[in-house]
């Protein structure tokens, strides 16, 4: 799901400049990889911030009663608390948005090699060196480091600890495409010790639902994807509470990665007198900015300065002493 919605103000900015980003995009290569539907956010304890952010960066948003969520959303059963109703808001079509970023970056020259893992990240006099797990190695002037679930022993390689935690989660689809293609976007946040949830309709699949409750830590070693029962069995209950009209019958789950920094926030920063550009810590969320740090990131290879937007996603905070959060799982940030 991308969306503008956010209960900060820097990732408000950041997520209109995103979209201002997805749209260059679908220009430049004529593909389609964003579809508005509109996002219901409940959640009493970052209502007051989410009002604020969007006040402070002029998005419009509509404060919504809690009898009245029906009328922005169809079918979404009231709970008692207000809601917020903003429009920029929908599925990332994922395949074809990453066949638009692949076809700029073929554009431009780049090659595109799938399947090596790189362990070590070692800077030479003139530029970086990587070496994969098969041994063979790779030699650039500027190398931007984009890891996934392996960021901590990547970084680790090169003297950077930090305490990340990757995590696999699991979402399950409910009803027909054909009854839910039109929905909009559900943020519910937590009730007591009912974790959040997220929703949005996965065109030509079914109405997607996933909870801040993760399946166990990600391990390297583990490749198990089969989805939990007991997991599709709580949000089966959930659909069944909190919507009028779907059918709550789980037809399909997913079981993916993400990878949460220890604040919960992006790590992005530049190493080794700019020779690295780090990115990672996507806590869920990186690829709905994807259209907006590659550029971004791009600009760091050639020696640009950080944008002001990024630069309190840097390393620095960490030695610091940055704020450890507990397992919110990333729904909601």
């Amino acid at each position: 799901m991308w969306r503008v919605t956010h209960p900060d103000r820097l990732r408000v900015r950041l997520a209109k400049r995103s979209l201002d980003a997805w749209r260059r995009l679908e220009v430049d290569t004529g593909l389609r990889a964003l579809l508005f539907r509109g996002l219901m956010w409940r959640d009493d304890a970052t209502h007051d911030q989410v009002v604020a952010a969007l006040e402070a960066e002029d998005v419009p948003h509509t404060v919504v009663d809690p009898d009245d969520v029906g009328r922005f959303f169809p079918g979404l059963r009231p709970d008692g608390r207000k809601g917020i109703w903003q429009e920029s808001a929908g599925p990332v079509l994922a395949s074809s948005a990453l066949d638009a970023q692949v076809s700029l970056f073929a554009r431009s020259g780049g090659r595109l090699s799938i399947g090596p893992v790189i362990r070590e990240v070692e800077t030479t006099g003139d530029g970086v060196r990587l070496t994969d797990a098969a041994g063979r190695r790779y030699d650039a002037d500027v190398a931007i480091l984009a890891p996934g679930p392996g960021a901590g022993a990547l970084l680790s390689s090169m003297g950077i600890d930090i305490a990340f935690r990757p995590l696999l989660e699991q979402v399950c689809h409910v009803d027909d495409a054909a009854r839910t293609d039109h929905l909009p976007c559900l943020y519910d946040g937590p009730i007591g010790d009912e974790p959040g949830m997220y929703a949005m309709p996965t065109p030509g699949r079914g109405y997607k639902l996933g909870i801040a409750q993760p399946l166990r830590p990600w391990l390297e070693i583990d490749h198990d994807r089969v989805p939990d029962p007991a997991v599709s069995a709580v949000i089966s209950a959930r659909v069944r509470r909190n919507f009028l009209h779907l059918d709550a019958a789980v037809r399909d789950a997913q079981v993916c990665s993400w990878t949460d920094s220890p604040d919960g926030r992006f790590v992005i920063d530049t190493l080794a007198g700019g020779r690295v550009v780090l990115a990672c810590g996507d806590s869920g969320e990186g690829f709905k900015f994807s259209a907006l740090f590659g550029p971004l990131l791009a600009d760091l290879t050639e020696g640009g300065a950080i944008d002001p937007d990024l630069a309190s996603f840097g390393l620095a905070r960490f030695a610091a002493g940055g704020e450890a959060v507990e397992d919110s799982g990333g729904v909601g940030r």
